[in-house]
């Protein structure tokens, strides 16, 4: 837990880093994926993976891209698509905002045009701060909330300091890989935004949750010059902000399709296998695995991993209209790699096809020329 004013002070403005238009090349940072997760694997100990080093490693990757870039997964490409509006969102039309940064907007999209959501609109205030919960999505793999966070005239808000989901009834902490995304408003007090927490298959969805935010605001007329003369922002927190809300038991109701692929492709003068993709409303779930004559020492494995690189699913639907799914995440695992992208499964899809960068290490310089060694894998 983060107490120290300084520390706040810099999770605040990593936070910040997001509303910058930074100039960093996206496909640098999806390689630097690629490499935390191949160096992790060289801290092994005996022949036994250290799985969640590798999943650490990745998820600290995926989310300083996040913070700097944004979406992830678009090296050589075209900024992704999503599935376009087409029905009133209602109350929470000011969500829409979300889709011009969001990477898993096509996911927001396709759950809010389908319904497939429960308005909660609860409220909690502490002082100058007001945070309302506006509506949650949930299935076996995720939970998304949708969320306004406001401050007075007398300050502006800065950002989201912490979240932390926990089942209301037994207190167990469900955080595990938090995802992230806001838009801001135009006058400077108000934050729409997303949280979505991973979640396993394995484990019941709880009937209630405790939602738990701490923001910050920027102190105005308070600048303090430092040893250079520079002036400094001064930040003040929001007390810890609780709200509890029941999930709709819509959501208990399984809707994963499993997709056994089980093709082996060759990359980079390796094999990998294709095993599995996991398509649930709100996320979707390729996994690779080495393939099973491949030799058992971590040197191959670890190349295997450098260049595998996703970037994208295309799905299309019956009358032909595609749709560009993003990736959002990855981790390592024992025999290969899982990755997860953004879901339209709401939509029923007729076809999926995993984009890869055809040709590892190369460097292009022209648009068509890299989406024209990209390699597709139908997956659906």
């Amino acid at each position: 837990m983060t107490t120290n004013p300084e520390e706040k002070a810099l999770l605040a403005d990593a936070y910040q880093v997001k509303r910058e238009n930074q100039h960093w090349n996206p496909a640098d940072t999806t390689a630097a994926i690629q490499r935390g997760l191949a160096k992790a694997r060289t801290k092994r100990s005996g022949r036994t993976f250290r799985v969640k080093w590798i999943t650490a490693v990745l998820v600290t990757v995926l989310a300083a891209g996040w913070f700097l870039i944004g979406p992830l997964g678009n090296y050589g490409q075209q900024p992704a698509t999503y599935t376009e509006p087409v029905t009133d969102w209602g109350v929470l039309e000011p969500f829409r905002g979300l889709l011009t940064s969001d990477m898993d907007r096509a996911t927001i999209t396709s759950t809010l045009n389908n319904g497939y959501v429960q308005l909660v609109d609860r409220t909690v205030t502490s002082g100058i701060y007001k945070l309302t919960v506006n509506a949650v999505m949930a299935d076996e793999n995720r939970i998304t909330v949708l969320y306004t966070a406001r401050t007075d005239a007398s300050q502006e808000i800065y950002s989201i300091v912490n979240t932390k989901m926990t089942d209301a009834r037994t207190g167990y902490v469900l955080d595990n890989g938090n995802i992230g995304g806001g838009h801001f408003s135009n006058d400077k007090h108000t934050i729409y935004g997303r949280n979505t927490i991973e979640r396993s298959r394995n484990k019941p969805l709880p009937e209630q949750v405790n939602l738990q935010f701490q923001l910050s605001s920027v102190v105005p007329d308070v600048v303090e010059n430092s040893e250079k003369g520079e002036k400094e922002r001064k930040y003040q927190f929001s007390k810890k902000m609780n709200i509890s809300f029941a999930l709709d038991p819509k959501f208990s109701i399984p809707k994963t399709e499993i997709i056994n692929v089980n093709r082996t492709f060759a990359l980079g003068g390796y094999e990998v296998l294709l095993s599995e993709v996991e398509v649930s409303p709100l996320v979707t779930r390729v996994r690779f695995e080495y393939a099973p004559d491949q030799e058992n020492d971590y040197k191959p494995k670890l190349s295997i991993t450098e260049v595998v690189r996703p970037s994208e699913i295309i799905s299309t639907s019956s009358n032909g209209k595609q749709t560009k799914l993003s990736m959002v995440g990855g981790s390592g695992t024992e025999d290969g790699m899982m990755y997860s992208f953004s879901s339209n499964l709401l939509d029923n899809p007729e076809s999926l096809v995993l984009k890869l960068s055809g040709k590892p290490g190369k460097v292009y310089d022209d648009l068509q020329e890299a989406k024209n060694d990209e390699l597709g894998i139908k997956i659906k």
